[in-house]
């Protein structure tokens, strides 16, 4: 004779745990490696919640079907050795693939920002970068901006032309500080964009309320990354990021 009410109870227990774990790992991410707004941006979690979404579902219902009060204790420490082994992997392999896309840098090149993942800085640009850029970070991107040496522009060129960016090289990276001028003098007035493009009004008015500087004061520059382009809002006083808008300043669906 089937148990329920003791099925259930080994069910619910085994929810709570699962849900405890997966949400150790989605705050990792979306509070660490992912600030506000990069998770919006790069969408890189959708397998992780795929993943904790079958870990929630598929564990707990596995309960169901393993638990039974007439099993010894060993017959069920073995089961459920097995399905926590299995679900436990599958929520490391989750967490690995997001860790992997995480942003690590912010970087102004040439006339736009660039959101640059784990994934596209090689171990060997690693190598030739100077501290701070010989690491990438787990707690969100870090600022900075390209400066390629004259010496070193043509061999950067067919680098880029072979999939090796120069805002994917940290050797090239200097303090985004000491970028400032330049940063300015190609950001652009929100109004030139809401003149070319009046669709940005609204996302950009609503961009500007929450960084809560007067408009008058910001400025705008495209922001690129693997799956298209979002704007990024500029101050004038410190040529840093105050904000981002979900909107593509080219135009472009």
């Amino acid at each position: 004779m089937i148990v329920w009410r003791e099925k259930l109870v080994a069910f619910g227990v085994h929810f709570v745990v699962t849900a405890i774990l997966a949400a150790i790992a989605a705050a990792l991410i979306f509070l660490v490696w992912y600030p506000d707004p990069f998770q919006s941006m790069i969408g890189g979690t959708e397998l992780f919640m795929l993943v904790v979404g079958c870990d929630l579902a598929l564990g707990p219902l596995m309960s169901l079907v393993i638990y039974n009060g007439r099993k010894s204790r060993r017959e069920l420490f073995v089961d459920y050795t097995v399905v926590g082994i299995v679900q436990l992997a599958a929520l490391v392999y989750g967490v690995y693939i997001v860790a992997g896309s995480r942003p690590v840098h912010v970087a102004f090149s040439s006339d736009r920002l660039e959101v640059v993942s784990a994934l596209e800085v090689r171990s060997e640009e690693l190598a030739a970068a100077k501290d701070p850029w010989r690491t990438l970070s787990w707690t969100g991107p870090r600022y900075a901006a390209v400066n390629v040496p004259p010496a070193e522009r043509e061999d950067a060129m067919f680098q880029s032309l072979a999939g090796n960016e120069e805002h994917q090289r940290p050797k090239f990276f200097m303090p985004y500080d000491d970028a400032r001028e330049r940063i300015l003098a190609k950001s652009k007035r929100l109004e030139d964009l809401e003149k070319k493009l009046p669709e940005s009004r609204g996302p950009l008015a609503a961009g500007v309320a929450d960084t809560g500087i007067p408009a008058a004061r910001l400025r705008w520059l495209p922001v690129h990354y693997a799956r298209g382009f979002w704007t990024a809002l500029i101050d004038s006083e410190t040529a840093r990021p105050v904000g981002y808008v979900d909107f593509d300043p080219y135009g472009q669906d």
